[in-house]
């Protein structure tokens, strides 16, 4: 059994833990403190983690494997896994001397927001950064937050533009009341907000060169994991935590369906046509949406800071193509169950809103992506 099995297997034991409290964390508005412990204790946070600073160092495919399991207790629980992974990455993409603030405690998560919707200003030794940054998922037990704010005027030759903020929690106010939301409540997606806060200049970078696969610490981190062009991967490791939900939403429906009958006649459900063809379709687009995103994460581990513009762009349209099939897939369950789909105690509807939250995420829009490819596709032809 390889690494990436052995960390599978831990993620798929603690699945039914997570369903069983999925509801208490959505009223709660964030994932369990319990939870957090467990995941972190078991290193399923830390799969492309450094192993200089004692992470897994694994991959993409990883993460994918990893979070849709988890996502398949709580889609929730699912996606905060999978921002904590990813940021790992993130922090190690720094100069040194910030991976060793970031790296220097035990345990470290970090929550992230990368809408520029701050802004800072160059000073003595950093820059001086103001705003307020939504939809910072898991932000509640972050020890960090990577922010974006543009910058004017950076000086010492540094190009104007958007720079990724490394801010410790002691620099940043939470908004407790800003995520009341329809899906994935418990990721606890809230805002945080700064005022003429200070930010040394290693933590804070240049974005486009952070996720370049150039950047300062990709020259530190040899491994191919290291080298990658950050985008496509931030972008299509959001689906993996749909996938499990979705997944596990199609099963239930399965069960369900034996089980069901319909009150207006008395009849069974699995004896109605209709339903096998439902359960057809949906099983269908969920198992064709994890080959893709399998196919996808495999690309991921093959790039190379010199890969071709369009070749980057089909990472997050497959990612997106991906999520269009599996909205489809638990719209489908939802429409054939009927009004006790409805009720709080169902997983299914949690999956449904969850699902649709995870659509909302402006990197997964479906035309967003395809256009973005599409150009690039045509510019090539001609």
């Amino acid at each position: 059994m390889n690494a990436v099995e052995i960390m599978l297997g831990k993620a798929e034991s603690l699945s039914a833990v997570l369903e069983a409290r999925a509801l208490v964390a959505e009223h709660a508005g964030k994932i369990p403190e319990e939870t957090i412990r467990e995941l972190s204790a078991e290193g399923l946070f830390d799969l492309v983690k450094p192993s200089a600073a004692g992470g897994k160092e694994l991959n993409a495919t990883a993460v994918l494997k990893v979070c849709a399991a988890l996502g398949r207790g709580c889609a929730s629980t699912g996606w905060v896994g999978c921002v904590y992974n990813v940021h790992h990455w993130v922090a190690a993409m720094y100069p040194d001397e910030a991976q060793r603030d970031y790296f220097g405690q035990e345990d470290v998560l970090s929550s992230a927001s990368f809408a520029p919707s701050g802004t800072a200003v160059a000073t003595e030794g950093g820059y001086s950064a103001t705003g307020r940054w939504s939809f910072a998922s898991g932000v509640d037990y972050a020890d960090w937050c990577f922010l974006t704010a543009r910058v004017d005027d950076p000086g010492d030759g540094r190009p104007p533009g958007p720079y990724f903020l490394m801010v410790p929690a002691s620099d940043f106010l939470i908004d407790h009341d800003s995520w009341q939301v329809s899906g994935l409540r418990a990721t606890g997606s809230k805002d945080v907000v700064m005022n003429e806060t200070f930010v040394p200049t290693h933590r804070a970078c240049f974005l486009p060169s952070l996720l370049s696969g150039n950047s300062p610490g990709s020259r530190i981190h040899q491994r191919p994991l290291f080298q990658v062009p950050g985008h496509p991967f931030l972008v299509a490791v959001l689906v993996s935590p749909v996938l499990g939900a979705v997944e596990r939403g199609v099963e239930l429906f399965r069960g369900g369906i034996a089980k069901r009958r319909l009150s207006m006649t008395g009849r069974r459900q699995v004896e109605q046509p209709e339903a096998k063809i439902a359960l057809a379709e949906a099983d269908a687009r969920v198992t064709a949406a994890r080959i893709l995103l399998e196919s996808t994460f495999t690309d991921i581990d093959g790039l190379v800071p010199e890969t071709p513009s369009i070749k980057l762009a089909k990472i997050p349209r497959d990612a997106a193509f991906a999520m269009q099939l599996l909205v489809r897939a638990i719209d489908i369950v939802f429409e054939n169950l009927g009004g006790a789909a409805l009720q709080e105690t169902n997983p299914i509807q949690r999956i449904w809103r969850d699902v649709h939250a995870a659509k909302a995420h402006a990197a997964l829009n479906w035309n967003t992506q395809a256009l973005a490819w599409g150009e690039l596709s045509l510019d090539d032809a001609n």
